[in-house]
């Protein structure tokens, strides 16, 4: 990625029958985590991304999960397994947020995170696994950003940095 581009609007039912839509959040910070159940990857990042979403959200920081090619009683029973406490649009509505999303993420990058700036713009994409590390990074840098520190109109682009 090299300057940083509008995230589509992203919209759906959750996996706790609540209704999440992108623009509700304008303004915000926001986390895009694509992930499925039945990935080992997206198991071993969740105690990162639970500890970030934990840490951060005070600051006004939102995260959305995309729960992909899976049931909802598996999607369901996976965030209870890590606490995962933030919303996640449901496989069954999670493909037209994916499409949305084409340009931006590989059809079968599960895992894949984005992070979107204030001003709605992807200010980092994480393909594959991420780690607190490397997220906390991220967002505190989309965060001092958004708080008058020099602003780069450079996206940040990442492959895994998990084994």
């Amino acid at each position: 990625m090299s300057d940083r581009e509008p995230l589509p609007r992203l919209r759906g039912g959750t996996l706790d029958g609540s209704q999440f839509d992108t623009a509700e959040h304008d303004g915000s910070v926001l986390v895009v985590n694509v992930w499925g159940s039945w990935c080992p990857p997206c198991r071993a990042e969740a105690p990162g991304l639970r500890r970030v979403w934990d840490e951060s959200r005070a600051d006004g920081v939102q995260f959305v999960g995309l729960n992909v090619r899976d049931t909802d009683a598996a999607a369901i029973a996976f965030e209870r397994r890590y606490r995962i406490t933030y919303p996640s649009i449901t496989t069954e509505e999670s493909g037209e947020a994916l499409l949305a999303l084409r340009t931006m993420l590989p059809p079968n990058a599960i895992p894949s995170t984005l992070v979107v700036d204030r001003d709605g713009n992807v200010a980092a994409r994480v393909i594959g696994r991420t780690t607190y590390r490397t997220l906390r990074a991220l967002v505190d840098d989309v965060l001092e950003s958004a708080n008058g520190a020099a602003k780069s109109k450079e996206a940040v682009d990442v492959r895994s940095d998990a084994g």
